[in-house]
């Protein structure tokens, strides 16, 4: 989710903003496509008006199901024809508007209701993501003329990524603000250094942002104009590989050949994102764990999370006490995956035979419903995200 600011200027705005940036980042509707370009030229501004939103709506549903599934799959896409998308739309917007007596131009933001999205993917036999990863802070370092840029305000790499608006991705980003305290403490040159005081004022970055990873995009404009990427993790709950490519201008102004740069890149973040979350097939299999929390809001949070993550396809609580509870999970996917998905809920699931300390067991705090005791504690533990 890239939310662009520039330099605070107000007091008022730096309220409003400090008040924002004290929330976590919330996640976005994935099953909204925004930025549909339509381009229509009719008899009439009416016809062509309706003739656009039309189209849009099917174009949109065809990037929908691109946004959900993996570039492997997308020969295998179903085919979307005008009516189709419009029993499938929930709901669209329209901005940038011109219109004259024939031509009707705009960009659509369109959603769709999630079922009939699952339909067409499930009827196409075709595996999609619906887990949201955790918004990840971006930082959109520029190297041109042996200087580093971040922070400044004429930094077009910065100003490529603003204008994508990625609000709905899978993988979601969120653009710093650029206050004086954050331009202190990780100027251009700590952003892109892998010491350990670096990573730790990234870390401290992201936390006030409500994230936990940061994405490091550094971009080196060229003498023959072609513009070299590469895109960093840092932290994160999975490791994910680096991403480098070279961009050629290819007619392209210098603001155009970024935008697009910056675009292909958010794509391999997010075909990163699927190819770890995305299930080949639909088993299901059954992971009995034992939830920790130690208050009734942690209950609620482990709770509320197993309830979002789409793997997790039924739970049933065995037992409860004040302290935990035992919950019989029916997932999709592996158990690694599982893991991940709910990490981006807060919620870590980990294996107790890979700690040194012994399991408690489960009759010493966890009530059985209906059942017999059980014995000793779960492999699998549940707990809150720290």
């Amino acid at each position: 989710m890239i939310s662009a600011f520039r330099l605070l200027r107000a007091p008022l705005c730096a309220l409003a903003l400090a008040t924002l940036l004290a929330a976590p980042a919330a996640a976005a509707d994935i099953f909204t496509v925004r930025g549909v370009h339509v381009d229509k030229t009719a008899e009439s501004a009416t016809a062509a008006r309706s003739a656009a939103q039309v189209e849009g709506q099917r174009l949109a549903l065809i990037a929908m199901m691109k946004k959900l599934t993996l570039p492997d799959d997308w020969a295998s896409l179903p085919a979307v024809d005008d009516a189709t998308a419009q029993n499938a739309v929930r709901g669209f917007q329209v901005a940038s508007e011109k219109t004259s007596s024939t031509r009707y131009i705009a960009e659509m933001i369109v959603s769709f209701q999630p079922e009939a999205v699952r339909r067409l993917l499930r009827g196409a036999g075709i595996p999609f993501a619906e887990t949201q990863a955790r918004p990840a802070l971006l930082l959109p370092v520029l190297r041109q003329d042996g200087k580093l840029v971040l922070w400044e305000e004429n930094n077009p790499w910065r100003d490529a990524w603003a204008s994508l608006h990625p609000a709905d991705e899978l993988a979601p980003l969120i653009l710093p603000i650029g206050e004086i305290m954050e331009m202190s403490a990780v100027p251009a040159e700590t952003a892109i250094s892998d010491s350990e005081e670096a990573g730790t004022a990234l870390s401290d970055l992201a936390a006030n942002y409500g994230a936990s990873e940061v994405v490091v995009a550094v971009a080196a404009l060229g003498a023959d104009g072609t513009l070299q990427v590469t895109l960093t993790h840092r932290g994160g709950a999975a490791p994910s590989e680096p991403l480098n490519g070279t961009y050629r201008a290819e007619g392209r102004d210098l603001p155009q050949l970024m935008t697009a740069a910056a675009a292909d890149m958010l794509s391999g973040i997010a075909v990163q994102w699927k190819r770890q979350i995305i299930v080949r097939d639909g088993k299901l299999s059954t992971l009995t764990v034992q939830a920790d929390f130690a208050t009734l809001s942690e209950w609620e949070t482990i709770r509320k999370g197993l309830t979002s993550t789409p793997l997790v396809q039924d739970m049933e609580v065995a037992g409860i006490s004040p302290r935990g509870a035992e919950i019989r999970i029916s997932h999709k996917g592996s158990t690694e995956m599982l893991a991940l998905s709910l990490a981006q809920q807060n919620v870590t699931l980990s294996d107790r035979t890979a700690a040194p300390a012994e399991a408690r067991p489960v009759e010493d705090d966890v009530a059985p419903m209906g059942a017999a005791a059980v014995r000793s504690a779960p492999r699998w533990r549940l707990s809150i995200r720290q």
